[in-house]
C-alpha cells in the first residue's frame, strides 16, 4: 500500500500540464509570401504577393512555440476581414484553393522557428480543429490565411486559441519534488517503526 501511495504521488507530480497559447493572425498573413527552405515552396508563383505579410511561428511568452513533445492540440478561432468589408470566417467560403477552402484559416508544421521548413503540406484548420502534433526535436506551426490576393484584406483577423497537452510528462518543479521527498522519508520512517 505504501509502495503504491508513493507510486501515485510520483504519478502525480510528473502529469503533463495543458499549456493555453493566444495567437492573433493578420488577414493578410501568407504561408507563401516568402520562399520556405530548401526552396520547397510548391506555389512560387505567389512570393512576394503585394499586401501579404510573412506567417510567423506561433508564440507564446515572446518565443516561437516548440509543440515536437507530442500532444494533442485544438483551435477555436473568430473572423477575418478578407474582401474589403466581407468578414469571412476561419472555415472559408464554399471553393477551393490551393487544394484547401478558400479565405480558411491554414497552418503548416515547420522545422524551423524562423522559416517554413515544412514538416508536411499545408492543411486545414479552420474554426476549430483538434490533431496530433509530430514528434521530433522540433514542430512550430505557422498559421495564415488561405489566399491569393492580399491587398484587400484587413480587419479584425482571427484571433487563436491554443490549448495543447504534451505528452511528454513536465518535469516536477522543485518544490514540488521536495514535497514528494519528504513524504516519501515520511513513509519510510512509518515503516520503520517497530509495531506494538
Amino acid at each position: 500500500m505504501i509502495r503504491s501511495f508513493a507510486l501515485s504521488l510520483l504519478a502525480a507530480a510528473s502529469m503533463s500540464h495543458a499549456v493555453v497559447i493566444t495567437q492573433h493572425v493578420d488577414g493578410s498573413d501568407n504561408l507563401y509570401n516568402t520562399a520556405w527552405a530548401g526552396g520547397a515552396n510548391p506555389y512560387a508563383s505567389a512570393i512576394a504577393t503585394p499586401g501579404a505579410t510573412d506567417a510567423g511561428a506561433v508564440q507564446s511568452g515572446g518565443s516561437a512555440f516548440n509543440f515536437a513533445t507530442g500532444g494533442l492540440l485544438t483551435i477555436a478561432t473568430g473572423c477575418a476581414v478578407d474582401a474589403g468589408s466581407l468578414c469571412t470566417g476561419p472555415d472559408g467560403l464554399a471553393g477551393d484553393f490551393r487544394g484547401l477552402p478558400v479565405y480558411s484559416l491554414i497552418g503548416i508544421w515547420s522545422s524551423s522557428a524562423t522559416t517554413i521548413d515544412p514538416l508536411g503540406s499545408a492543411f486545414f484548420v479552420g474554426s476549430s480543429a483538434s490533431f496530433t502534433t509530430p514528434v521530433g526535436p522540433s514542430a512550430y506551426l505557422f498559421l495564415a490565411e488561405n489566399d491569393g490576393i492580399f491587398s484587400d484584406n484587413g480587419g479584425p483577423g482571427y484571433d487563436v486559441t491554443i490549448d495543447f497537452t504534451p505528452d511528454t510528462p513536465a518535469v516536477p518543479e522543485p518544490g514540488s519534488l521536495a514535497l514528494i521527498g519528504l513524504g516519501l522519508a515520511g513513509l519510510g520512517f512509518v515503516r520503520r517503526k517497530p509495531k506494538a
